[in-house]
């Protein structure tokens, strides 16, 4: 059997898409651990699939008011098309990653249990740079072998999800009592 070739501009950022997850990676070793007299109980696994499912919707949500918003703000303040549009841009990703970790806070605060929305933030953040790796390396042919549309499909749910899970990481670590 023949194995598919490769182009050296393609070979090196499918080289480096493993690397899209290393913010994540650092964020789950360097990121706190809860130091409270208890520790809060364990997150059940439908728990965290409702903090990434409700993080993720925030993602859209955040992205897209955000957006809006600000634009609507720029016009009222005199700004042109061109430079409402660039501030829009702006506000959109800022709104996203605001209200990204809201999801997994509210979901992961039930009860007693509290935990930090700041490093949620953090968490929020070091995922859209996941994201963000991960869409880089497919623009640079990582993923542009004719048998890679599975991979192409995964790598596209999880450039959207990635913030989401980087901020229900980030807060289920620093749940506390």
């Amino acid at each position: 059997m023949r194995r598919a070739s490769l182009s050296p501009t393609a070979r090196a950022p499918l080289a480096l898409a493993p690397l899209a997850l290393a913010p994540l990676a650092m964020l789950v070793a360097v990121a706190p651990v809860a130091s409270g007299a208890q520790d809060a109980p364990r997150v059940g696994a439908g728990a965290v699939a409702a903090q990434v499912a409700l993080g993720t919707l925030g993602t859209g949500v955040g992205f897209v008011g955000g957006g809006l918003m600000t634009r609507s703000a720029a016009r009222r303040l005199g700004a042109s098309a061109d430079r409402a549009s660039s501030a829009a841009y702006v506000g959109a990703w800022t709104g996203a990653a605001l209200l990204t970790p809201v999801g997994p806070a509210v979901v992961g605060s039930r009860g007693a249990a509290r935990g930090s929305y700041p490093q949620a933030v953090v968490g929020t953040l070091a995922g859209g740079a996941a994201s963000w790796l991960l869409v880089t390396a497919g623009r640079h042919g990582a993923f542009g072998c004719r048998w890679c549309g599975p991979v192409r499909a995964l790598v596209g749910v999880g450039a959207f999800v990635l913030p989401s899970v980087g901020a229900t990481v980030a807060f289920d670590r620093s749940r506390h009592l």
